[in-house]
């Protein structure tokens, strides 16, 4: 038989093994068409700008897939190798060619990536249509996508999966040319050594973890004024936690499980022992496995968490964008009266109607680069309180509590247009018209909103005695706000209302313009967020599962003289629940602390909380987590206890 027969042959006598590892290449193949396919419709790309935010959103979630994908074959590869490494051996034995048993493990493994694409792109292609359909209803386009096939897309795809496919094999066949005989007859003889014990390590990984989560929740006002902007300061976070975790898996653990050992109260208890050692002794060869399992838990509720932030911001930040249904300034009475006759004519009533005071001003500060002026906007307390009180945003009484300024204080409200701010002057003395101010507070509420003509400009909150005295010798500039019925459908008013107005371009602004454009952002990061979730979280699933199975396999032997001597499977059983739980407890318990920082990072970044968000999160993480972790740990019984067949090959 030539090579290919042979692999072909192994192929399908190995598809039990490899049913799970094709399931999972082949969803996110799926997955992959789809996200490549966006920047390939000709059909989206007449939607102009929102494409472009389609486009963004699908070309970095690519990147990660990609990546994803590349780090999951490389840890399946590596599991299959070990399974296999008496069958290596077993050939070698049959005086087989080293080149040819490596030659024949590429083509198997490349026959693998064939498979899963073979049967991944037809499925992607298949549903193509319902994730077009899913886009466009999360970024509400009112339009709707024919089906296309878009063929750069799907060739892109094959190039891009034909070079990791061959990477694949090419590792496949390096591995098994760098076996010898000698080592893996050794390899069943081989004792399981302690991990040895590094202090060092241990506490710096934690000291790295503990520090990330401070720069986290701290990252505008870093410790020894440390010279790092934000951009710095989030590489910096992500290679402490990375190492942190390497470390706490590598070392720290290892000082956990080696200290309970030696506390014969808490070890000799059921089958503690069992667990414990088996842990400990794993851990050499497993931290990896661990870490990575804990990484990829981390990206699975940073995703999905993170798209429930981002719709939420959606939701908030049109009304802080738009605090009323209809905002315009510099209109004369004759305008006014035409936009109020417009609003009677189109169905919707007039619910409220507000006036908001405030005048131009200059506000001096300390910047990165020196002194720096740049243009603002004045206003008092009570003003801001009069608006609040009518737009009603969630918590507003906590809120005027905390921007209340003294007579030598002043809190910025953010313009409404910042999704991102770098950095904070909470604290830092300021100057506003020639009158020195400490800086209170940074929020973003609903005041002035986005308009044109001067929505891109900070408002300083000032007490009524500091207002008054200001606008002395300052005009004061008037918003007028009217609040109708159903504001997201009015968007057809606002544009006859722009068609009467003077400049309506930088005088006028709606709560349904803003929703719309937000959702557009908004809308397709949502959605890929949720999908490329899915992918994470099969991603830490088939981690755990390689990690478990190949416990299990190492185990079956020592189960078997355990069961000789006079362990019931009950005693099995609670020991194989224990031993998985640290497996699985410890990498999502710390992946879950390392999302949850990354969204208190965010929060501190576009000054919201999305504690819904991070609840929800955990909660269906968590719930998740919990049944998967009972079905391994059956999947683990059944393989200890009742053996299963195709290992027995191995």
């Amino acid at each position: 038989m030539n090579v290919f027969n042979i692999s072909w042959l192994l192929f399908k006598n190995n598809l039990k093994l490899y049913k799970f590892y094709l399931g999972v290449l082949s969803l996110a193949t799926v997955i992959y068409y789809n996200f490549l396919a966006v920047n390939y419709n000709p059909y989206l790309k007449v939607l102009g700008e929102q494409y472009v935010f389609a486009q963004v959103a699908s070309t970095m979630c690519s990147l990660v897939l990609f990546l994803t994908m590349l780090s999951f074959m490389f840890h399946a590869n590596s599991f299959f190798y070990k399974l296999r490494y008496k069958e290596i051996g077993t050939y070698l034995l049959m005086g087989v060619p080293v080149g040819k048993i490596g030659l024949i493990f590429a083509v198997e493994s490349i026959l693998l990536g064939a498979t899963a694409v073979v049967t991944g792109l037809p499925a992607g292609i298949l549903f193509s249509k319902l994730f077009f359909m899913l886009l466009a209803k999360a970024m509400i386009l009112e339009i709707q996508i024919p089906f296309y096939i878009p063929l750069k897309a799907i060739g892109w795809l094959l190039l891009i999966l034909a070079v990791i496919i061959l990477v694949m094999g090419l590792k496949n066949y390096w591995m098994v040319r760098r076996s010898k005989l000698i080592e893996i007859l050794n390899t069943a003889r081989q004792e399981q050594s302690l991990p040895r014990i590094r202090w060092v390590r241990g506490l710096l990984g934690v000291a790295c973890i503990l520090t990330a989560y401070y720069l986290a929740l701290n990252i505008f006002t870093l410790p020894f004024d440390l010279p790092l902007n934000y951009v710095e300061t989030s590489v910096l976070i992500l290679l402490l936690v990375c190492t942190g975790t390497y470390f706490f898996f590598g070392s720290f653990l290892a000082i956990i499980l080696n200290g309970l050992i030696q506390n014969k109260k808490a070890i000799y208890k059921g089958s503690r022992l069992v667990s414990f050692s088996n842990t400990l002794f794993r851990l050499r060869t497993h931290y990896r496995s661990l870490a990575l399992t804990a990484i990829l838990c981390a990206a699975t509720f940073a995703a999905f968490s993170g798209s429930l932030a981002l719709k939420y911001y959606a939701f908030t930040n049109a009304a802080v964008e738009a605090p009323f249904s209809i905002t315009y300034i510099n209109q004369d009475e004759e305008t006014v009266k035409r936009i109020k006759a417009l609003i009677e004519e189109s169905g919707h009533r007039i619910l409220a109607e507000h006036d908001t005071h405030f005048i131009r001003g200059e506000v001096s500060y300390q910047g990165v680069s020196g002194r720096r002026t740049q243009d603002c906007l004045v206003t008092s307390y009570s003003e801001v309180q009069k608006s609040l009180k009518l737009t009603r945003p969630e918590n507003y009484q906590e809120i005027l509590t905390e921007i209340e300024p003294s007579e030598q204080e002043t809190v910025s409200i953010l313009h409404s247009n910042l999704v991102f701010s770098g950095i904070s002057y909470v604290g830092d003395k300021i100057t506003i018209q020639g009158r020195d101010f400490v800086l209170k507070n940074e929020v973003k509420i609903p005041f002035i909103g986005e308009i044109n003509e001067i929505g891109q400009y900070e408002t300083y909150i000032v007490t009524d005695k500091q207002y008054d005295e200001m606008r002395r010798s300052s005009e004061e500039l008037t918003l007028h706000g009217i609040n109708i019925t159903e504001p997201r459908d009015s968007l057809q008013l606002v544009e006859k209302i722009a068609g009467v107005m003077k400049n309506p371009g930088g005088n006028l602004n709606s709560y349904a313009g803003q929703y719309q454009y937000k959702y557009y952002l908004i809308g397709a990061f949502y959605f890929m967020g949720l999908v490329m979730a899915i992918v994470f979280g099969i991603s830490t699933f088939s981690a755990i599962y390689f990690k478990i199975l190949s416990d299990a396999i190492l185990d079956r032997e020592q189960y078997k003289i355990l069961t000789k001597i006079g362990m019931t499977k009950k005693e099995i059983g609670s020991s194989i629940y224990t031993q998985v739980g640290i497996a699985f407890i410890l990498p999502s318990l710390l992946g879950i602390m390392h999302g949850v920082m990354a969204i208190k990072a965010l929060e501190t970044f576009i000054h919201y909380t999305f504690t819904g968000s991070i609840l929800m999160g955990i909660g269906i993480l968590l719930l998740a987590m919990t049944g998967y972790y009972v079905f391994m740990c059956r999947k683990y019984q059944d393989m200890v206890v009742k053996g299963w067949g195709i290992y027995e090959k191995a």
